[in-house]
């Protein structure tokens, strides 16, 4: 009896040691995410400022900034929203008192700020249309 208890302790106590593999491999993932996302905004970049170019050469008329900005602010508010209140019900009803919360109001309170500002700026964008 005592040694299967010293065996079932022996294997908890290796449960409960992280090993340094997943360790080194949980500070590498954000890393390598950044990376990748940059190399993507760059080439994002890139494509619009030749595709611009070429419109200019062209004389193609070209959309303004503001639509550009709306839509960037609907899809990004769209997604900040939906991902928020997942979040934000997950930590209310594992642990209302926790700060880690946070993690699901920040994306869900910029997400209805960028909401806001798509129908705000469509007001503001009719006011100069009629103008």
């Amino acid at each position: 009896m005592e040694q299967s208890l010293k065996n079932m302790e022996g294997m908890l106590e290796k449960c409960v040691n992280t090993s340094h593999t997943a360790d080194v491999i949980l500070s590498i993932v954000p890393m390598v995410a950044v990376v990748f996302g940059s190399v993507l905004v760059f080439f994002l970049l890139l494509y619009n400022y030749k595709l611009r170019r070429e419109k200019i050469r062209q004389q193609i008329p070209m959309h303004s900034w503001l639509d550009h900005m709306r839509f960037i602010s609907l899809l990004a508010g769209s997604l900040s929203f939906s991902a928020g209140i997942p979040l934000t019900l997950f930590f209310i009803f594992t642990n209302p008192a926790n700060p880690g919360i946070l993690g699901g109001l920040i994306p869900l309170s910029a997400g209805i700020g960028l909401i806001v500002f798509y129908y705000l700026s469509t007001q503001k964008v009719d006011t100069h249309a009629t103008k």
